[in-house]
C-alpha cells in the first residue's frame, strides 16, 4: 500500500517500508481525500533530518501507530527540499497557530488541503493520542474544524496590504542605525546572534561585510563578522579534518554541531569568508575556504558536475559518530604523552569532551591545521574507514548557485585559476542537467514522474550566479543566459495583485496549491525576492535596462520599511540597498577591447573596482568611473584613471 517505492527523494525512499500508507503529494493523494472524505496528515521532513529519523522509527516503523494512520488519514510525505512550496505554507500554518515550527513538521488538512493542526516531533504515545484526537474532532465537531481551516488558509495567504511602502528617493540614512540593532544583538564573547542554537546566517555576515571601511569600523560590524568567523572555524562546528560545516551549533560556542552538512550553507560560507579574506588578509579564513572547497569536491560533488543536497547527522544509528573521537582511539593513533601540544590545542581529553565519552576536534585559539596537519591527516585515514553518513541525492538548482557564486568569489578574491575553472565546470553542469528548452528551469535534476519546475529561489539564485560569472570572466554568453533567466521569472512568477512588486514562491504554471506565498525575510538562505532584485539591479547596470532597474527600485521600497523595523531578519535587502543606493561600490566601464590587452587588464584586476566592459563609451574614451548614479568624466589612459581614483576612493 506504501507507494514511495518509485520516488528518488532520499527521504521518501526512507519511509518506503513503513506499515504507513504513504503516497507523494500530488492529485491522486489529493482526490482520494475527497473522494473518501478523510483528513489529510501531511508529514514533512529532509533526509539529513535527525528528529526525523527519531519520529520514523519511534511512531511510523510501529504497525499499532500505522493501523491507526491508515484508518483515518490519507498520509501524504513531502520532502521539504523537494517541494519548498508545500513546506512553506504549512510551516506558516503552524506559526499562525501559535505552535513552534521545525522539522519533522506534521500537519492535519481538512480534505479541501486547509490546515487546522498540527506540530513537529511527538514521541509515539502522544502521537497516537493526537492522531485520535483530531479524528474525534472530525467526526463530532466538524463545522467548527472547518470554520478554523479556513481562518488559517486566509491568514497564510500572503497580499500587498502586508507592506508599507517608502520613497527611496527621500529616504534618510538608515544603514548605520540598522547596524546598532544587529550588531547589539549579537554575543560579544563567540560572535553569531546571541542565543542558541547558533545558525551561521551568511546573509547577515555578508551585510557586515559590505560595510565601507570607516562604518564598518567605527559599528563594530567587522569586528562582529572576524569574532563569528574566527570561532566557528575554530569551533566543532567545522570539520577540522576534511573541511565544510555543519549545519549549526546546539550551543552558544559554535562547539557541538548538529552534524548535518548542507550544502547551501557551505556555498554561501565560501562568499562570507572569501569576503572577509579580502578585507583582513587573515589566513585562517584563506584555509577554511580551501578546506571547504576540497570537502564539496570530494564528498558533495556528483559525476555530472552539481553537487548533492546534504550528509546526514546520524550513521550507525548515532548522531555525530563518524565526526567524533573516543580518546583512547586517538591516543593509539597519535599517543598523548608525546604530543601534548596536539590535545590541547583540538580540546581532546580522556573523559571526552561530549556526550558517550567522546570527543569534538575543538580548537580553543585560531591556529592553523596546517599546522597539524600530519596528526590530523592520521585521523583522516581512520575515518574513511567508518560507516559514513548518509548523502542526499538531490541536486537543487539553487543550492548548486550558491556554490556557484561561492567559487567564483573564492577564485576572485585569490586569484585561483583552478578555482575559477571549478565555477565554469559547474555553471556547465547547470546549464545541461537544470537548465532546459525556452531557460525553464528544473528545480532539481532527477525526478519521479514530472519534473519539479524550478521555485523562485532556483531562478533568482542562478540568474545572479550567472551574473557574477560574466563579471569574472566577461564572457558574454553568461549575462545572456542570466538575462533570459530573470526575464522569464519575471512573467512566470508575477503576482495577481498589480500594485505588488515582489514576486510569488511558486511559479503560476504550477500546480496550484492553497495560497500563494511571498518569500521575502532573509534566513539561513537569502529571500528569492531579495535576489531577484539585486539580479535586476545588475541587469539594469550592464544592458542599460531602465525596466529592470525601475522593478529593482519598486522592490526595495516595498520591503524596506519592514526591514528597519527587524533588520536581522532583511540583512540580504539591507546589503543590496547599502551597496547599491546607500553606500554604492565604484564601478569602471571600460572599452570593450582592452580584453584583448592581456597587460590592461591584469592592471584592471588588480584594483578593487567592480570592472563592466562596454562598447559604447562617450567620445570612443577607455574609461568611465561611476559611484552609484554619478559618473566622472570619461577618460583616456591609465593615468587619468589612477588619479580620479585618487580623488574619489
Amino acid at each position: 500500500m506504501n507507494k514511495l517505492q518509485h520516488q528518488v527523494s532520499p527521504y521518501l525512499l526512507q519511509h518506503q517500508h513503513n506499515p504507513v500508507h504513504w503516497q507523494p503529494w500530488g492529485p491522486e493523494a489529493l482526490e482520494q481525500a475527497k473522494a473518501e472524505d478523510k483528513l489529510i496528515l501531511v508529514s514533512i521532513g529532509y533526509a539529513a533530518c535527525h528528529w526525523c529519523h527519531v519520529m520514523e522509527k519511534e511512531c511510523f516503523e510501529s504497525q499499532e501507530v500505522a493501523d491507526l494512520m491508515n484508518k483515518y488519514f490519507i498520509n501524504i510525505k513531502v520532502d521539504r527540499e523537494e517541494r519548498p512550496d508545500i513546506d512553506m505554507i504549512y510551516m506558516d500554518a503552524i506559526q499562525q497557530m501559535g505552535i513552534s515550527g521545525g522539522w519533522p513538521l506534521n500537519v492535519f488538512l481538512m480534505p479541501s488541503q486547509k490546515p487546522f493542526y498540527g506540530g513537529t516531533y511527538f514521541p509515539k504515545a502522544k502521537w497516537m493520542n493526537i492522531l485520535s484526537s483530531v479524528q474525534n474532532a472530525f467526526a463530532e465537531h466538524r463545522q467548527e474544524l472547518e470554520a478554523s481551516a479556513e481562518g488559517f488558509a486566509n491568514a497564510i495567504a500572503d497580499s500587498a496590504s502586508i507592506f508599507q511602502m517608502i520613497d527611496l528617493d527621500n529616504q534618510p540614512s538608515m544603514i548605520p542605525r540598522c547596524l546598532q540593532v544587529i550588531t547589539g544583538n549579537m554575543d560579544p564573547v563567540f560572535g553569531g546572534m546571541n542565543k542558541a542554537p547558533k545558525f551561521p546566517l551568511p546573509s547577515l555576515l555578508l551585510f557586515l561585510e559590505s560595510i565601507p571601511s570607516p562604518l564598518g569600523q567605527q559599528s563594530q560590524a567587522f569586528q562582529a563578522s572576524d569574532l563569528q568567523l574566527s570561532k566557528m572555524a575554530q569551533g566543532g562546528i567545522f570539520d577540522q579534518l576534511s573541511g565544510g560545516f555543519s549545519r549549526y551549533s546546539v550551543d552558544s560556542e559554535w562547539f557541538a554541531p548538529h552534524f548535518e552538512k548542507m550544502l547551501y550553507d557551505n556555498g554561501q560560507l565560501l562568499e562570507v569568508y572569501a569576503a572577509a579574506y579580502q578585507r583582513s588578509n587573515n589566513p585562517l579564513y584563506k584555509e577554511v575556504i580551501y578546506q571547504t572547497i576540497h570537502f564539496l569536491k570530494t564528498e558533495l560533488r556528483a559525476e555530472n558536475g552539481l553537487y548533492y543536497a546534504s550528509l546526514d547527522a546520524d550513521s550507525e544509528g548515532m548522531e555525530g559518530w563518524f565526526y567524533t573521537w573516543p580518546f583512547d582511539e586517538i591516543n593509539a593513533l597519535i599517543p598523548s604523552l608525546d604530543n601534548p601540544d596536539f590535545y590541547r590545542n583540538y580540546s581532546i581529553v580522556p573523559n571526552g569532551n561530549w556526550e558517550d565519552g567522546r570527543n569534538i576536534l575543538f580548537k580553543n585559539k585560531p591556529i592553523l591545521n596546517e599546522q597539524y596537519s600530519e596528526e590530523l591527516d592520521v585521523l583522516n585515514l581512520v575515518r574513511a574507514k567508518r560507516i559514513r553518513p548518509e548523502t542526499d541525492t538531490k541536486q537543487i538548482l539553487a543550492w548548486n548557485a550558491y556554490v556557484l557564486s561561492g567559487l567564483i568569489a573564492c577564485s576572485h578574491v585569490l586569484k585561483s585559476v583552478s578555482i575559477r575553472q571549478d565555477a565554469v565546470d559547474l555553471a556547465e553542469a547547470m546549464k545541461k542537467h537544470l537548465i532546459v528548452s525556452d531557460y525553464y528551469c528544473l528545480h532539481q535534476a532527477s525526478f519521479a514522474g514530472s519534473p519539479i519546475g524550478g521555485f523562485l529561489d532556483d531562478y533568482s539564485a542562478a540568474g545572479l550566479a550567472f551574473l557574477r560569472l560574466y563579471l569574472l570572466t566577461f564572457d558574454r554568453a553568461y549575462f545572456d543566459l542570466a538575462n533570459h533567466i530573470i526575464e522569464k521569472a519575471t512573467y512566470i512568477f508575477e503576482s495577481k495583485e498589480e500594485q505588488l512588486a515582489l514576486f510569488n514562491y511558486a511559479s503560476n504554471e504550477n500546480q496550484e496549491l492553497i495560497a500563494d506565498k511571498i518569500e521575502f525575510t532573509d534566513s539561513v538562505c537569502p529571500s528569492s525576492n531579495s535576489m531577484m532584485c539585486e539580479a535586476l539591479l545588475w541587469i539594469g547596470l550592464i544592458d542599460t535596462n531602465v525596466n529592470a532597474t525601475l522593478r529593482a527600485k519598486q522592490m526595495l521600497e516595498t520591503v524596506l520599511s519592514k526591514a528597519q523595523t527587524n533588520p536581522a531578519y532583511f540583512t540580504n535587502w539591507l546589503r543590496i540597498y547599502s551597496q547599491w543606493v546607500e553606500n554604492p561600490k565604484a564601478m569602471l566601464k571600460f572599452n570593450v577591447e582592452l580584453l584583448d590587452d592581456s597587460g590592461m587588464m591584469d592592471q584592471l584586476n588588480s584594483t578593487s573596482l567592480t570592472l563592466l566592459p562596454v562598447d559604447n563609451l562617450p567620445n570612443s574614451k577607455n574609461y568611465l568611473l561611476c559611484i552609484g548614479n554619478h559618473c566622472l568624466a570619461p577618460i583616456e589612459t591609465w593615468e587619468e584613471l589612477n588619479q580620479q581614483m585618487k580623488e574619489i576612493i
